[in-house]
């Protein structure tokens, strides 16, 4: 399985990417294309561009929450396929999955919307929409994992937030859009679905945003408890958590351009 930062926080160094404040993956076996959140803009169909990767052929689009900073992209595909249908294009068939909640509204502190800025029932004539709350196995190794129950407590209010999980040769590799509900969750939910303990990559965003050192030593204490081989925070971690958590795990860059292969 190949994998690709589409876009991040963060840009890497000389490879004239671009960033923002968004996250995109796209995973990629020989018969499989499937993206991983679109971002907050058209940034990660730019990116993909210049790594010569094609989205049109694009054959699932995984959703890890609604929060617009990962699927206001989403518009912006839909517009690109829309002109090439238009234009006489071919399209394979395309089909999102997420939790049915995904595209209800998401209140900030200020009671503004920060959920999908579209209409779901807009997408319904480019792509098929499969919600579940249900683990679903895209292939034989690859499962969205579905609402994720809450062992652990957290502070976010919605049910929708859900991650991907790929059972490798070597352990799972967890891909988290922001962990709002709490990295322990999704990893030990992955854990069951998957029937494997062992994790070998955990990639994606971690909500420390803000958060307490203790919160952040808390993590740690638990990460370096499960003997993570790789642990890629990204997106909404910042720097102090990533220096603090450092000292439990080793923790390795993500920025929009990275490449990965998991067997």
């Amino acid at each position: 399985m190949n994998f690709t930062v589409l876009v991040d926080n963060n840009a890497g160094c000389n490879l004239n990417m671009m960033a923002e404040p968004g996250l995109s993956f796209l995973l990629e076996n020989d018969y499989q294309k499937i993206l991983f959140d679109c971002g907050y803009s058209d940034i990660f169909i730019k990116n993909a561009y210049k790594m010569g990767l094609d989205l049109t052929e694009v054959t699932e689009i995984i959703l890890s929450h609604g929060h617009n900073d990962h699927t206001g992209g989403l518009i912006r595909l839909d517009i690109l396929y829309r002109k090439m249908l238009a234009a006489g294009i071919s399209l394979t068939n395309k089909s999102i999955y997420a939790h049915p909640d995904v595209f209800e509204p998401k209140l900030d502190a200020r009671k503004n919307n920060i959920g999908f800025p579209g209409n779901a029932s807009d997408l319904c004539d480019v792509f098929d929409l499969e919600l579940s709350v249900d683990p679903v196995w895209l292939t034989s190794k690859l499962v969205f994992l579905g609402e994720i129950p809450i062992k652990y407590k957290t502070d976010y209010r919605y049910n929708d937030e859900t991650a991907v999980t790929y059972k490798g040769a070597e352990g799972l590799v967890i891909l988290a859009g922001c962990s709002h509900i709490g990295l322990p969750n999704i990893i030990e939910y992955a854990q069951k679905v998957a029937k494997e303990e062992r994790i070998n990559t955990l990639i994606g965003g971690v909500f420390l945003r803000d958060k307490t050192e203790y919160k952040v030593r808390e993590l740690g204490i638990y990460l370096r408890s499960l003997n993570i081989k790789n642990f890629y925070p990204g997106h909404c971690c910042d720097l102090n958590s990533k220096v603090v958590l450092s000292e439990y795990v080793k923790v390795k860059e993500v920025y929009s351009g990275l490449k990965l292969v998991f067997d």
